[in-house]
């Protein structure tokens, strides 16, 4: 594994296939401070907005069952209706509740969701040994990572603290002529100071899952480095040795080099240059590829064309040296295509040699 390796040796970036299986493990860069702020902040939102009819329905609530304690103390009550009672009570509490709090975990769901996507880790929850081990659980309470964290926590806490201090040590002189006010005024120029202190602790706390936001990031595509070794045994794994496939790459050239040399004694004529190309051609002016235009049957250069050549000497093909015709053959059709049109008039020029060749060696056995 990556992590197992020095940091000096970790240059590399982490594959695609490494980045899989760290989110199969739920190795994700996820910051939970960003979660915590986008939740704090919705739950703020749903407070000035709905703050204030919440309240009212559970104030109305609270009135209504004083009202019926006097009825309520006299009358013995059964089992079903103490339930139905219990039922009003909690839909008249809970769902003004669930509203306000539906929204908060809908936001939580969708920050997550941007941050690493949706995907089931089944690896993170699985069950593994060191995860309830007391000793490993030990190690890790006071390792040095648990300490930085606490740390880190802790420094926060302080940031937050010192951020609706001074907020609230500005708003010191008004807090102090609130006792002259009566019980409305009050509350609401209380309820004036306490958003304005919360508001700039939601700032802080902003300010914090930013950073803490790119620190994720960060510490996560580090962890995730790999060494060139790991890096070259991944494609080893995944691709196949190099070796092993360059070596399959020879074979499948030896074999088509093969099935090309055995069509060379078919060919009506190989076009040389003389000493770097040879293109051997195939036209059937009577069988089955009647009208079909001449094929390119073997093609090669250097050694290739020179046992092209000699396998076509051996097998009596005629050889025709034309250097333009030769390279542009080579260059422009591959084994087993038609030549292109433009090429047709000097290729009919070879053939109507080979059939001059063809007819004098005739008439010279006949005689």
């Amino acid at each position: 594994m990556a992590d197992q390796a020095p940091k000096d040796e970790r240059t590399e970036d982490a594959t695609p296939r490494r980045r899989e299986e760290a989110r199969e493990k739920g190795q994700v860069a996820l910051s939970s401070e960003v979660l915590v702020a986008a939740m704090l902040v919705a739950a703020f939102a749903g407070l000035a907005l709905g703050g204030g009819p919440l309240a009212c329905s559970w104030g109305v609530m609270i009135v209504d069952s004083f009202r019926e304690l006097p009825a309520l103390g006299t009358d013995s009550l059964e089992l079903v209706d103490l339930g139905a009672l219990l039922v009003e009570a909690g839909n008249a509490a809970l769902l003004p509740l669930g509203f306000f709090v539906a929204p908060i975990l809908a936001v939580g769901l969708l920050v997550g969701f941007g941050q690493v996507g949706f995907r089931l880790a089944p690896k993170a929850v699985s069950a593994d040994p060191e995860k309830i081990s007391p000793i490993k659980g030990f190690k890790r309470l006071f390792s040095a990572k648990s300490v930085v964290k606490s740390g880190l926590a802790l420094l926060k806490i302080i940031v937050i603290g010192c951020v609706v201090g001074a907020v609230a040590g500005g708003q010191l002189g008004h807090i102090l002529n609130l006792s002259d006010m009566e019980i409305g005024p009050f509350l609401a120029a209380l309820g004036t100071v306490v958003a304005r202190c919360a508001i700039a602790g939601l700032l802080a706390i902003a300010a914090i899952s930013a950073i803490d936001f790119f620190w994720q990031r960060h510490t996560h595509e580090r962890d995730l480095r790999m060494t060139r070794k790991e890096v070259k045994d991944e494609l080893k794994n995944t691709e196949g040795d190099p070796h092993l496939k360059g070596r399959i790459r020879q074979l499948q050239r030896e074999m088509a080099g093969r099935r090309m040399m055995a069509d060379v004694p078919k060919a009506t004529v190989v076009v040389t240059n003389p000493t770097h190309y040879a293109v051997a051609l195939s036209y059937d002016r009577e069988g089955e590829a009647a009208g079909t235009s001449p094929v390119v049957v073997a093609k090669g250069v250097d050694q290739v064309a020179q046992r092209i050549k000699a396998l076509a000497s051996e097998t009596d093909v005629p050889l025709f040296e034309d250097v333009p015709l030769a390279r542009a053959l080579h260059a422009r059709v591959e084994i087993g295509e038609e030549i292109p049109e433009d090429l047709y008039q000097a290729v009919a020029g070879v053939l109507a040699w080979v059939y001059r060749l063809q007819g004098t060696s005739m008439k010279a056995l006949s005689a």
